[in-house]
């Protein structure tokens, strides 16, 4: 019953979003209440998390979400976004990662296997949209192919360019270059779990397992999350205002729709963020919950440097 209250609170927003004829705002705050009230009944945290980040995200972005609450206030929208949409986004932001923690914090004496379990939903969600973008890496080579192949072709006969099967060369090196920035920018996430990023193993591998998780842990708070979220903001004004203004190519041959490859931006950053956020559950486990969850909570406690004696790659140095 829990979990389907946390579904409602996600249908709820999701309405909200295409703007049917009831106020945003109504909706965004049923949404973001159902979500709260779905994780203090015991639902699923990774639902609930979802429900307050989608009911905050369509608040801010519709026009009768936070623009009407702003007018019927009396107040600018334009001027009061201008000057405190950062610090909006950071009160949203600060707000849902409170409740998420009293959540997890209700869930004793098995928050930190709470903790676990909402680290892995948001794994798989990552993990999934990584895995599916990269099929895109199957037409990327097709087309590559194509266009490479096509422009030989037209060194022998040109006649091809009076057939169904010519493809101006600019559209296909433009499509080439949104496929690879899609399978990169979705795959950001997927990469950062399965721990293919370069590290500085010299220094790191020389440290205690638990001085590891530390620095891991540090360097999410204070770079990842903070990165994605600047990111994330700032990429979706960049991607709003393409679609706003119908932005094609630069190129009289080149695609339309530029807006799409820009979107790409925000939606790859917050995946890496889920990613960040993930990562941060099982660094705090390893670091403060019990002993017997150290195996699955120490994805980042572990050596990588090859060149490290066996024992040492392989257990760390003795004083933990």
């Amino acid at each position: 019953m829990s979990t389907l209250i946390s579904l409602l609170g996600i249908a709820a927003s999701v309405v909200a979003a295409f703007e049917l004829g009831v106020p945003a705002y109504y909706l965004c705050a049923a949404g973001f209440a159902l979500g709260v009230v779905g994780g203090f009944l015991g639902g699923r945290v990774s639902l609930s998390v979802a429900a307050m980040v989608l009911a905050a995200f369509v608040f801010a972005i519709t026009d009768s979400g936070m623009t009407a609450v702003l007018r019927l206030m009396d107040v600018d929208p334009r001027a009061f976004f201008r000057a405190n949409d950062g610090l909006s986004g950071l009160i949203g932001s600060l707000l849902v990662l409170g409740l998420t923690l009293l959540i997890l914090r209700a869930r004793a004496p098995r928050a930190y296997e709470t903790m676990l379990q909402t680290s892995d939903d948001f794994d798989r969600v990552v993990n999934g949209v990584g895995k599916l973008a990269s099929w895109l890496f199957v037409p990327l080579m097709l087309v590559i192919f194509y266009d490479v192949t096509q422009r030989k072709w037209l060194d022998f006969d040109t006649s091809i360019m009076d057939t169904p099967f010519f493809v101006d060369s600019t559209k296909l090196q433009e499509l080439e270059w949104h496929l690879h920035a899609v399978l990169f920018m979705l795959c950001l996430g997927f990469a950062y779990r399965k721990d293919a990023h370069v590290r500085i193993e010299l220094v790191r591998d020389r440290l205690t397992r638990r001085a590891r998780v530390w620095m891991e842990l540090a360097g999410i708070l204070f770079f990842l999350l903070t990165y994605c979220y600047l990111i994330v903001s700032f990429g979706w004004v960049f991607a709003s205002k393409s679609y706003q203004i119908g932005e094609v190519s630069a190129a009289q041959t080149g695609l339309s729709h530029r807006w799409i490859i820009k979107s790409m931006l925000p939606i790859g950053f917050a995946l890496l963020f889920t990613a960040g956020v993930s990562a941060a559950f099982r660094c705090v486990v390893y670091l403060f919950g019990p002993s017997y969850l150290n195996q699955r909570s120490g994805d980042y406690a572990g050596t990588h440097h090859a060149d490290l004696p066996k024992d040492v790659a392989t257990n760390g140095p003795i004083a933990d």
